[in-house]
Parts: C-alpha cells; sequence; structure tokens
C-alpha cells in the first residue's frame, strides 16, 4: 500500500516507488536486516529506510518508508540522522504527519576519525573505482549517516548507499553494504578498508576536520565550484598549486582549474589576478611544453592581455635558439595550424612566429624543416604559413643537406602548387642526385618564367663539372645557360670544350656574353677549326659562337679558302673581320706573308687597310712589308692613294720614313696618278718627310705643284711663258684676294684705279687686269711683281717668278 504524507506530492511517490523495492537480485532465503539507502529522483533526494513486511509471509515483499527532500533544500537539513530516526519510528507509526526538523543536530555525529568513516571519505576523494563495498551490514549504515551529516552540506547529494545484493544493482551509489553471503561477487579490490594513517587535506575537508578547513577556506574565497565529490579534488589539487607551486606548468594548471571552478566573486576575481601574475612573471622558466599546454587555457575571466603579449614575446626569442626538442616541433605544428581552443594562442603564437619570420632568421627555417620531416602531417600547413608571409624564400635557403625522398616528394607537390619553384628545386636537390632531380622537377611542368628558377634550384647541389656534363647531355636551354655560369666562374673548364658537341658552342656563347677573356681557355683552336672546315660544318650554332667569342680567326687555317662557302652570311662580316685582324697581326709580326690571300678575304682586308693607321705601323715596322702591302693590296687607285695620303699625314706622331716615301712616290709615277701626286705636293707644302715622296713624282704633279717644289729641291726650273702668266695671276688672286685695289697694289705699280672693273670677285678681277697688262695697258709686270715682292718677299711663287724672265 503506498500513502503520502504530501497529497500533492502522490504521483511522484507514485512514480518512484520502485526507489522503495527490494532489488530482484535478492537470493531467495537470503537474510538481511533493515537498512538505509540514498538516491536522487526527479530533483529530489531520497533516503529510504527498509525492512521486511510483517503483514505477509510471501518471499520478497518490504516496507519501505522515504523521504523526499528537494535537492536546494538538502543543505539546509540541519540534522539528517534525526530524520533516519523518523524513518525508523514511522514503520510502526500510524501518524502520517510530515517530519520537521529542528533547527539544529539534536546528536553530535561520530568522531570524524572513525577509520572506516576516513576509509570512506578517502574513496570520495580519490579516483578509486566505485562504489566502494563494505563486507557485511553491521555498522554500515552509522557511517553513512555520520558521513551524510558531516560532509560540507553542499556535496550531501553526493553521499548515495544502499545495501547490495550483486554488482548489477549498486546504481548510482558511492558506496554499498553487501552481505558477507554475496560479497565473493563484487570486485575484491574496491572493498572498503578503515584509514589507520592521517587523513589528507581532501579528507579532512570533506569530513568538515580541522585539517580540511584551509582548504575549504581557499575554496570560499575562490568560490570554487563544489557541485561533487570530484570538485573536492580539484579543489584539493588547485589548494596545493595555490600553496605550494613548482614552476610554470604548476602555474598553468592552477589558471586552468581557476577558470573552470572559480567563481565570479571579487575575492574569486583576485585569486585569478594572483595566478595570472605569477605566471606571467617567469616566462624564462617556461618550456614549449608549458606554452602548449596554455593552448586551451581560457583568459576571459582574467581580464588581461599581458599573457598573450608574454607568449609572443617568449615563442619570438625561442625561435633562436639553437637547439630544438620535440615539443618545439610540436609547438611550432600547432601554431601554424591555428589548432589551439583558444583563438588568443593561436593568433598570439603564430604572430610571434611571423616575427622570426620576417627578421629572416634562420632557425625559423631550421625548426620547420625539423617539424615537416618529423611531422609529415604539417607540410601543408607549415608551408601556407610561409606562403602567408611572403616568405618561402626563407624556407628553400635553409634545406637541411639531405632529405628523404617521400619528404622532398611532398615538398616539391606542394611548392608546385604554390608556384615556390626554388624551393621545389632545392627540396629535390637535398634527396637525390642532381641529373634525377632535373627529371623530376621537369616532371611537374613548370610555367616558361620559372623554368631557369626550377632547373637552377634542382641542381644546386651538382657540382660545376657535373653541371656542364647534364647539360650537354640533356641540351635544355635553361640547363646550358647553369653550365655557362658555371664556366663564366671558373674559365679553366673551358679547357674541357668538346669541339663535337653543339651544346658546348651553347655554353661558349654564354659565357662569352657575360666574360669575354672566357674564350682564351678554349683547346686546339687552329686544329678544330680546320676539323669544322673539313666536315662541311654550316650550322650557325657552331659559327655564331666562334664569331662572337673571337675564335673564328681563319687567318692562320690552312683549309681557310674552303670555310668561305661554309659560313652562314649573317656571320661572314664577323669572320672576316676577325680574321683579317689576325692577318695583319700576322703580317706585322712576320709569320703571315701578305700575298696569296683569297677572295673575299682580299677585299676585306683592303678595306681594313683603308681605314685604319696600320698602314703607318707597317710602314714604320718593315719598308718591305710596307712596299709588298701598296704593291699587293692597298692603294688599288687613286683615290685610295689619296686616303692613303691622308692617314699617313694626320697619324699622330708619325713621320714618313726616306724609304716608304720613294716607294710609294714611285708607286704613284708608275701608275700615274694625278690626284695622288697633287695630294703629296699639298701635304709637302708642310711637311717636308713627304719631299721623297713627291721627287719620284714630280713629273705626275701640275705646274704649280711641280714647279714650287721642283725649287725646293734644288731642281732646275724653266717656266714657259703661258705656264709663268698662269703661276703669277693664280699667286696675286691668291695674295689679294679682293682684286687689284687691294692694299692698293695696282696704283702702287703704276696704274688707275679709275680705270678698273669692279666686276666679279677678286679671281675674275685680275684675269681681266692680268690680259691688260700682257696687253700693255696699265703697269708693266716687272713694276707689279716688285710691289707683290715687297709686300710678300718670302713667297716662294714671287721668288720663282723673279728669277725666271718668261713675264717681262
Amino acid at each position: 500500500m503506498l500513502s503520502s504524507t504530501d497529497p500533492g506530492l502522490q504521483a511522484v511517490f507514485r512514480q518512484a516507488a520502485w526507489l522503495t523495492d527490494l532489488p530482484g537480485t535478492v537470493p531467495t532465503g537470503l537474510q538481511w536486516q533493515p537498512y538505509f539507502r540514498t538516491g536522487i529522483y526527479d530533483g529530489y533526494f531520497v533516503l529510504v529506510h527498509t525492512r521486511s513486511s510483517r503483514e505477509t509471509t510471501r518471499a520478497g515483499m518490504v516496507n519501505s518508508v522515504a523521504a523526499f527532500i528537494p535537492l536546494a533544500e538538502l543543505p539546509l537539513v540541519p540534522d539528517m540522522r534525526e530524520l533516519a530516526d523518523n524513518l525508523i519510528e514511522s514503520h510502526y507509526s500510524e501518524d502520517c504527519t510530515p517530519f520537521v526538523s529542528g533547527a539544529q543536530a539534536a546528536v553530535a555525529p561520530a568522531s570524524a576519525r572513525h577509520p572506516l568513516l576516513l576509509g570512506i571519505a578517502n574513496a570520495l576523494v580519490s579516483m578509486k573505482p566505485r562504489p566502494v563495498i563494505h563486507i557485511g551490514q553491521e555498522g554500515f549504515d552509522d557511517i553513512m549517516l555520520d558521513l551524510l551529516q558531516v560532509v560540507p552540506k553542499q556535496l550531501r547529494h553526493e553521499v548515495l548507499f544502499s545495501l547490495s545484493f550483486s554488482p548489477e544493482d549498486t546504481g548510482a551509489s558511492v558506496a554499498v553494504a553487501v552481505p558477507k553471503e554475496m560479497a565473493s561477487r563484487h570486485p575484491q579490490g574496491q572493498l572498503l578498508l578503515p584509514l589507520n594513517e592521517p587523513p589528507s587535506t581532501g579528507v579532512a575537508a570533506l569530513l568538515n576536520m580541522p585539517e580540511g578547513r584551509p582548504l575549504l577556506d581557499f575554496g570560499e574565497v575562490a568560490a570554487f565550484d563544489l557541485h561533487s565529490a570530484n570538485s573536492l579534488i580539484l579543489l584539493e589539487q588547485a589548494f596545493r598549486l595555490w600553496e605550494s607551486p613548482s614552476g610554470a606548468g604548476d602555474a598553468i594548471r592552477l589558471m586552468r582549474l581557476l577558470a573552470a571552478k572559480s567563481g565570479d566573486s571579487h575575492r574569486a576575481s583576485d585569486v585569478r589576478k594572483v595566478a595570472l601574475e605569477r605566471l606571467t612573471s617567469m616566462p624564462e622558466q617556461w618550456t614549449p611544453a608549458d606554452v602548449l599546454s596554455m593552448r586551451n587555457l581560457p583568459l576571459e575571466r582574467f581580464g588581461t592581455n599581458t599573457l598573450p603579449a608574454s607568449v609572443e614575446a617568449w615563442v619570438r626569442k625561442r625561435t633562436d635558439q639553437a637547439a630544438k626538442t620535440e615539443d618545439d616541433r610540436h609547438l611550432f605544428d600547432q601554431a601554424v595550424r591555428s589548432a589551439a581552443q583558444q583563438s588568443w594562442w593561436n593568433t598570439r603564437v603564430h604572430d610571434g612566429y611571423a616575427s622570426a619570420t620576417n627578421a629572416n632568421s634562420p632557425d625559423i627555417g631550421n625548426l620547420a624543416w625539423e617539424t615537416i620531416e618529423k611531422m609529415p602531417g604539417s607540410l601543408e600547413p607549415v608551408m601556407a604559413f610561409f606562403d602567408a608571409k611572403g616568405q618561402l624564400q626563407a624556407l628553400a635557403s635553409s634545406v637541411p643537406s639531405v632529405l628523404s625522398s617521400s619528404v622532398a616528394d611532398a615538398v616539391a607537390q606542394e611548392s608546385a602548387k604554390l608556384g615556390a619553384w626554388q624551393l621545389c628545386g632545392v627540396a629535390l636537390a637535398a634527396s637525390r642526385p642532381a641529373p634525377q632531380a632535373l627529371s623530376t622537377i621537369l616532371k611537374l611542368t613548370p610555367a616558361k618564367g620559372s623554368r631557369r628558377v626550377a632547373i637552377k634550384s634542382a641542381l644546386s647541389r651538382a657540382s660545376p663539372s657535373e653541371c656542364i656534363v647534364i647539360a650537354v647531355r640533356e641540351d635544355i636551354e635553361e640547363v646550358t645557360a647553369i653550365a655557362a655560369d658555371v664556366v663564366t666562374g671558373d674559365p679553366d673548364l673551358l679547357r674541357k670544350f668538346d669541339w663535337v658537341s653543339p651544346v658546348w658552342f651553347d655554353i661558349l656563347d654564354k659565357a662569352v656574353a657575360r666574360s669575354r677573356n672566357a674564350a682564351t681557355e678554349v683547346p686546339d683552336r687552329l686544329q678544330r677549326l680546320q676539323t669544322l672546315i673539313q666536315r662541311g660544318e654550316r650550322s650557325e650554332r657552331i659559327w655564331g659562337p666562334l664569331a662572337r667569342a673571337g675564335l673564328a680567326d681563319l687567318s692562320q687555317v690552312a683549309n681557310r679558302a674552303d670555310a668561305w662557302k661554309l659560313i652562314p652570311q649573317a656571320l661572314t662580316a664577323a669572320v672576316l673581320g676577325l680574321t683579317v685582324k689576325g692577318w695583319l697581326a700576322g703580317v706585322l709580326d712576320g709569320t703571315l706573308s701578305v700575298g696569296g690571300l683569297e677572295e673575299p678575304l682580299r677585299s676585306e682586308a683592303r678595306s681594313v687597310l683603308k681605314g685604319d693607321v696600320s698602314m703607318a705601323t707597317l710602314a714604320q715596322k718593315s719598308t718591305s712589308l710596307f712596299v709588298n702591302v701598296i704593291n699587293e693590296l692597298h692603294p688599288q687607285n687613286d683615290y685610295d692613294c689619296v686616303a692613303l695620303l691622308d692617314s699617313l699625314a694626320h697619324a699622330p706622331g708619325y713621320v714618313l720614313a726616306p724609304a716608304p716615301a720613294t716607294a710609294l712616290g714611285k708607286l704613284i709615277h708608275d701608275r700615274n696618278w694625278k690626284s695622288a701626286a697633287a695630294r703629296a705636293a699639298k701635304h709637302a707644302h708642310s711637311r717636308d718627310d713627304f719631299l721623297p715622296l713627291c721627287r719620284e713624282c714630280l713629273s705626275s704633279m701640275a705646274w704649280w705643284d711641280s714647279i714650287p717644289l721642283g725649287f725646293r729641291m734644288g731642281k732646275p726650273v724653266r717656266i714657259p711663258a703661258v705656264e709663268a702668266w698662269q703661276m703669277f695671276e693664280a699667286t696675286l688672286a691668291e695674295l689679294y684676294p679682293h682684286g687689284p685695289t687691294d692694299n692698293e697694289i695696282w696704283s702702287r705699280s703704276g696704274g688707275k684705279d679709275e680705270l678698273l672693273s669692279s666686276e666679279g670677285n677678286g679671281v675674275a678681277q685680275w684675269h681681266r687686269c692680268i690680259k691688260h697688262v700682257r696687253a700693255g695697258r696699265g703697269p708693266v709686270a716687272p713694276d707689279l711683281l716688285r710691289t707683290a715682292l715687297r709686300d710678300f718677299s718670302g713667297n716662294l711663287n714671287l721668288q720663282i717668278l723673279r728669277d725666271n724672265c718668261e713675264i717681262n
């Protein structure tokens, strides 16, 4: 029969009736004594007392009386044992009035130092498996009721106990009494053992002993949440960390406990502030494991930004330390993944590493590679981190000397996606021989603009000789350029030049474009050029580099004449220029002769000799060479000879020696080059070194050149009358360019100016006047000559005319 002292709770009592039943696990015939048990149902703490039914003999029938206490009011009940006594009395009372507790406990609880009570409390505040098992019923209810009375009132709901007949009926109980007959069914490791040693702080606090008072006081100041016995375990941990901290790890654990369990009071806030200050005051003691453990540390309740700033500074400083541990790698991995629960940690640790990256610290690159190698899953986030900062170069410059092929391949694939071809190449270079690294990176098909960087990086570990071997074998433009760079740095490598390989010519071409002197190291030039001509080589790929390197001088190549039909037209001029230069040098040093030049070399030699001061050099060096050149090659006509005379006259500091001068004069005479003779006379007016030349070709000159020169040379001069008058007229026109009135020469010679015509220029006027003089009109010729001699006594022409009577 079910009855309730509060009709309004009849439905609740009816639904919870199962709590008052005897468990179905009770074996038939087993004797048991009346017992207490506790439980929680629908917001109520239920204390039940059960005894065998005296109204029936049917097995399993019991009478139970239960007290339902709202959980919120459970801490307010002053005396739980008084309530228990009331339940026992209710079995025999017909009065069903509700229980009303007194203002305070009527009977003091048993000693809190009872060994079994200490044992149960110890089990509750430890991590031992539950429930704790007490063999037999004797004394169990008293111990549990005492525990229910002495525990901190907010923990009463944790004191759940019962009589158990099987492990299956223990439910949520923290302690059970087991009939001796059923003891073997329960785990022996959970048997309740008396505690005969001094209680721990947690046990003392749970039993409200003086030794536990500091712990409870700390919990009160921190407003620690004690909703369960397990919370008391956490409180004890927090108290230990508060009272006796040992390093940064303890400070972090304390902050974590306070963040989760402390309250919102002002005093609790002060406790959290002190805990935070402890941690931020010891960054020099932090380890990577400590910082890593902060990643799930909530700071919202600490109200300050000092810890995040300290963490960022610590990470930056730690990065510069050479020795890296597994914790360092794990920390970096978590940072680049932004894997922490707390955003502040992700941001500040990330910024610390980013600061090291921006400062180009080599240690951040080393840490990154260690992380990639030891934690392969970190590859993508690590590279994304460096890429976001635009610092993949830092990663490329710190590649380890050796990488496993698996890591290198993964890095190469990811680098290719990011377009980081330098990183891609150096990673491959660190994991395999240079030819394989090149082959692998080409399979990744870098864009044309990136091929050079990619290939150069892949070959970064190759030796200079190996680079050249690979370039010759592969015939790839970018590899050839790299080989050319190598040769530029070490021109001695050109001594291995292979005249059969077109790639070697490409290398030469690029190397010479950087350093012209590199070509001097190419061996066996003359013999190899002869072989090229013999095999009929026509390729611009071959002749172009030779010409640009200055190696295409064929002047001393035996089969030179056969080359001109082989050399590409676009390169002919360059090869001819080099060959003529070489020929001229050979002529000067006596190793080559002047004659025997084939076309087009012969024409090119003439062209060079025309516009070069080399003729003066030849004349100075060897008269015979000079004579051979002028007879064989240059000059070839009157005009060329004029140019040659000008070049000799204008050669700085050059004086024409008598022997070459005589030879050149005879050439002009023999070929009757009038213009050359006239130009020689002109130069002889101011240069005596040209007189031997003029002596040989005097007969080829006009009278106005030959007469003065002959007079200077001391040769007898007889000027015919016609030439004498012409000479007189030309000399007067030159000396008096404004005509007969110039310096009054006409009137001073006995003429009358008013009879003169001013028509025409000075030359025309003199032409008319000389006609008048020869016709007997105006002054006589001797008077005009004497007046002019008075004005220009040193004039050679006037002197010659004075000594010649043809104009009298």
